[in-house]
């Protein structure tokens, strides 16, 4: 893994040198092209003797890495001018993400000496921000140009992006998927439409999604050494995520339930001291680490814990005056007869999206945008939604499968951790629709981890339920099935991402 992960890093270096953001899609389409079939030559040279799962699975990272490529290398990113990014401003000014980054840009290690609350975004915790910062300050003194070094925020989130595919590929193999399965998990992971927008927004989201992503990784590797060696890692991911978004919390609830079980158990069988001392260490490197920001604000500003900013009930984005049975159950407009959100900012609907498991499946594929005003590429839009819909079923099938199987985890308290992390994702990010009722809340971007666990389900469901299926000709139905299925995922997020130029 961290040989490729490091290999990510050279990529996303190379491909930042060969693509100048400041200059129009047009003029860098001749690098890009160039990067593409040196990279798809490589590739066919190193598997035309060898067609393994492990080739199948290098290729699918290509195709992920490019498809991500060629997204950031549309989207636009200047000081002056951004696309599809999310509570941005322009850079030079005092607010939104951008003027975060900009204040670590400009003054290094020092936290901002003000109330957070007072200027927009500034209450999120400061890692990503940070990061991003001295990132441009380390291009501008290596002779980049300002403007080209805002742009070049993008590839550090590319490479975020690019380590969640390799985690989550180990994290399909502790979950037991070796062949037909880990490929379909892989493509899903690879190709998911999320983790493309995620990778040219420059804003916290992608690296918080690493960090949880690692958390679940470290979890499972824990739970089959639990020892210190294993659990500081979990500790040290928790802690950063939490430093880079509250978000991240969340994982640590999942976390702390299969820690208390493993607890009871080994209090059983008397050897509980071993696990205290672990907790203890555990406590030392999590709390600090991920508390610190808060507390920090807490005691200068008086900002409550779990502070979240909050759209104003007069925003047109506004939804508390829907009941929460309408909100659910209401679909007497039809709002999957549009692939995008209903959004009268972007299209010629008359109402915002107001539920939230419609807008979850919609925004997984186009966030909060329309591309309607694209030729040719609202059918592959609305197929893409169809076939995901499909998908989603599949793994919510798959997960009620899990339950019933025995054996498909090498132990029980993996799948209670998996199967806990997502109900609380999923329950938090409906709990957080109505507590901050606005469109805007139900992005699917604060659950996008959970896409790398459906896949994973739907990959474990395609490998062990055939085996249950006596029928030769059934169990290949159902193979051919879930194939074409993932492949016109894949393929239709491709085409819409590649028509979105």
């Amino acid at each position: 893994m961290a040989k490729k992960i490091l290999l990510s890093a050279v990529l996303c270096i190379v491909a930042m040198l060969c693509i100048d953001k400041t200059q129009t899609y047009h003029e860098i389409i001749f690098p890009l092209a160039g990067m593409t079939v040196a990279g798809g030559a490589a590739l066919y040279l190193g598997i035309r003797h060898r067609l393994s799962v492990e080739n199948i699975v290098l290729l699918l990272f290509a195709v992920g890495f490019i498809l991500r490529v060629f997204y950031i290398s549309y989207t636009t990113m200047t000081p002056e001018v951004f696309l599809r990014q999310h509570d941005m401003r322009a850079f030079g000014g005092s607010e939104g993400h951008s003027a975060y980054i900009e204040f670590f840009y400009r003054n290094g290690f020092a936290l901002p000496d003000f109330d957070p609350t007072t200027k927009s975004q500034f209450y999120h915790p400061p890692l990503h921000h940070f990061l991003a910062g001295m990132w441009m300050k380390l291009l501008t003194w290596c002779g980049m140009s300002y403007a080209r070094a805002v742009g070049s925020i993008q590839f550090l989130t590319l490479f975020y992006s690019c380590c969640c595919m390799i985690v989550s590929e180990r994290i399909f193999d502790m979950t037991g998927l070796k062949r037909y399965g880990k490929v379909l998990a892989v493509a899903i992971t690879a190709c998911h439409p999320t983790f493309l927008l995620l990778s040219g927004s420059i804003n916290n989201d992608m690296l918080s999604v690493l960090w949880i992503v690692l958390t679940v990784y470290g979890v499972l590797r824990w739970l089959r050494n639990p020892c210190m060696k294993t659990i500081i890692p979990v500790a040290i991911f928790i802690g950063l995520g939490m430093s880079t978004k509250l978000s991240v919390a969340l994982v640590a609830v999942p976390t702390a339930l299969v820690f208390l079980v493993k607890f009871i158990q080994a209090f059983k069988n008397k050897t509980v001291r071993n696990y205290i001392t672990q907790f203890c260490v555990f406590g030392v490197v999590c709390v600090p680490l991920g508390m610190w920001f808060y507390i920090r604000n807490y005691l200068l500003y008086k900002v409550p814990f779990g502070y979240v900013l909050r759209l104003p009930d007069n925003s047109p984005q506004y939804l508390g005056d829907r009941g929460i049975l309408e909100r659910l159950f209401d679909l007497s407009e039809n709002p999957l007869g549009r692939a995008f959100l209903n959004n009268p900012y972007y299209n010629n609907s008359d109402y915002f999206e107001y539920n939230p498991l419609v807008s979850l499946v919609k925004s997984s594929l186009f966030g909060e945008y329309d591309y309607s005003y694209v030729p040719m590429i609202t059918p592959f839009c609305q197929a893409l939604l169809t076939v995901n819909i499909i998908l989603v079923i599949i793994s919510v099938t798959a997960w009620f499968y899990c339950l019933a199987e025995k054996g498909i985890f090498s132990d029980g308290t993996e799948k209670l951790f998996l199967l806990t992390f997502q109900v609380i994702m999923l329950v938090n990010f409906i709990t957080f629709s109505f507590q901050y009722p606005h469109t805007c809340s139900m992005d699917y971007r604060y659950i996008a981890p959970t896409a790398m666990i459906g896949a994973g389900l739907i990959g474990i469901f395609a490998e062990h339920s055939v085996t249950k299926i006596r029928s030769e000709k059934l169990c290949m139905s159902v193979k051919i099935s879930l194939s074409v299925l993932t492949g016109l995922f894949c393929s239709l997020s491709a085409v819409v991402y590649l028509l979105l130029t």
